[in-house]
């Protein structure tokens, strides 16, 4: 999630094309045994490379490309007692 960060650290709200995508996570192919194809589906579907996805669903949100979900990896003062995996 460091690298997702230090990539997109001053992406503002953003509509990409999959190209675009491609481009940005090119030093993510092979992370994780995750192949570039792969990253870029997974975002895709999950946010419609939209960086600025909000989804409310069982009482938790996610946000952006990743959907990082608030009541897991991050806070945001709508749960309290997230258990913040990743401090952010």
């Amino acid at each position: 999630l460091l690298l997702v960060g230090i990539l997109f650290h001053a992406v503002q709200a953003e509509q990409l094309t999959k190209c675009e995508l491609f481009q940005r996570l090119k030093d993510l192919d092979g992370y994780g045994g995750v192949t570039l194809p792969e990253w870029v589906c997974t975002v895709f579907h999950t946010s419609g490379c939209d960086t600025q996805t909000i989804v409310n669903n069982n009482d938790s949100t996610e946000y952006g490309l990743f959907q990082i979900n608030n009541k897991i990896w991050c806070r945001d003062n709508q749960i309290p007692h997230s258990r913040d995996i990743c401090d952010i």
